[in-house]
């Protein structure tokens, strides 16, 4: 994280009325006088790309509602091995096992440039208590996270190595907010999609020379959708 993000981090919650993705956010239908009671710092945060927000095993003090960029969950094995199994995007909540007192079960690492509002545990725990609103949010994010690990489950783990990186594509355009997305590593790819390295170079190479798949600048890219979307049939 750069020193000069760290200083500049806003603190407190003036910010939170006029935040561009409010709509998104955790606190969206939180009154403006519950926000006045707030004293702790709520941090808008940029990291830079491979920054680990947090580890496996971690009792972490705050969760993260994700401003911009992409951030992984990745799970290490007991055999050394990793599987990304979930990426979270705008107005997703990283960190939301802690509000229940529970150990992270995996480690959450930007994939790239990413800015968040970092928030105290205990300020979450605090509007919980007096504000109905909050409680039935954090509800629809615990049934969000499900119905996300679902979809990464049947969409992302199955069939052949072609159509679970067609589908990923796919995924990453949905969730970008601009016609370009972050293109991960051929590692990343296989770690999220549980395919090797080799095989998700032969299926983004194959995409790439029909023109369906095409690299704008670095490790940013688009698609044709309408070409591409047979391929996750």
């Amino acid at each position: 994280m750069k020193q000069k993000t760290i200083e500049q981090a806003w603190r407190g919650a003036e910010r939170c009325k006029s935040c561009g993705i409010r709509h998104l956010a955790l606190f969206a239908d939180i009154p403006q006088e519950s926000f006045d009671r707030i004293h702790l710092p709520i941090d808008d945060i940029t990291f830079e790309p491979g920054h680990r927000l947090y580890l496996q095993g971690d009792d972490i003090p705050f969760v993260f509602t994700i401003r911009s960029g992409l951030v992984k969950l990745a799970q290490r094995m007991r055999n050394g091995d990793r599987r990304i199994v979930r990426v979270l995007g705008q107005g997703d909540l990283a960190g939301l096992e802690g509000l229940e007192g529970l150990p992270m079960d995996h480690d959450a690492i930007t994939l790239d440039h990413v800015t968040v509002c970092r928030i105290p545990k205990s300020v979450v725990k605090s509007l919980r208590r007096d504000n109905p609103e909050l409680h039935m949010a954090l509800l629809q994010r615990w049934q969000s996270a499900l119905s996300a690990a679902n979809t990464w489950i049947t969409q992302l783990s199955t069939g052949s190595s072609k159509k679970r990186v067609a589908r990923l594509l796919m995924f990453l355009h949905e969730r970008s907010v601009d016609d370009t997305f972050f293109l991960p590593t051929r590692d990343d790819m296989g770690a999220m999609l549980g395919i090797t390295t080799e095989s998700a170079s032969k299926a983004t190479a194959e995409f790439k020379r029909k023109g369906w798949l095409k690299t704008v600048g670095q490790n940013r890219a688009c698609i044709d959708v309408d070409e591409l979307a047979p391929a996750c049939e």
